[in-house]
């Protein structure tokens, strides 16, 4: 078996514990900031949801990078930010469309949150660099166009 077959499967799993890490996250911090603002008939801004993307991002930038680093994806830097830069930009689409706000903890969701560090490291590889790319910027188009396919249908995004 290749050694490209077990990165992409390593980056697959890390790439689902980031994504399922940023719905727990994400759902802990609606829950407290709807609990913490259940008392107050005025308007209530809470920092829970703030809480929640930092404890994401400070989580899943050693998760990305450990996983990167153990399956030797080089350039180590810029692949773990731009894993995190297309997971988080996926994540924000799905919340999105989604109708509580959150990424719903379905195998299709957590499956297209591990994507983003599955095509980072096919980036990385010279001799699939060009196939990454270009599934990178399907990916990117079709979260697009469902963004606009929302706008259109419902008047409103987010």
């Amino acid at each position: 078996m290749s050694k490209v077959y077990g990165v992409l499967a390593g980056c697959v799993i890390g790439g689902a514990v980031t994504g399922w890490m940023a719905r727990v996250l994400w759902l802990w911090s609606i829950v407290e900031g709807e609990r913490s603002c259940a008392d107050i008939a005025t308007l209530c801004f809470s920092l829970y949801r703030l809480a929640g993307i930092g404890l994401w991002v400070f989580l899943v930038v050693p998760v990305l990078l450990l996983t990167v680093w153990l399956l030797e994806v080089r350039p180590l830097k810029a692949t773990v930010m731009a894993s995190l830069a297309l997971q988080w930009f996926v994540i924000v689409v799905l919340a999105g469309l989604s109708r509580q706000d959150l990424p719903e903890s379905t195998a299709l969701n957590v499956g297209v949150m591990a994507v983003g560090p599955v095509l980072v490291a096919v980036c990385a590889d010279p001799a699939r660099r060009k196939v990454g790319l270009v599934a990178v910027g399907v990916l990117v188009t079709v979260c697009l166009s469902l963004v606009w396919f929302s706008i259109q249908v419902s008047g409103y995004f987010l």
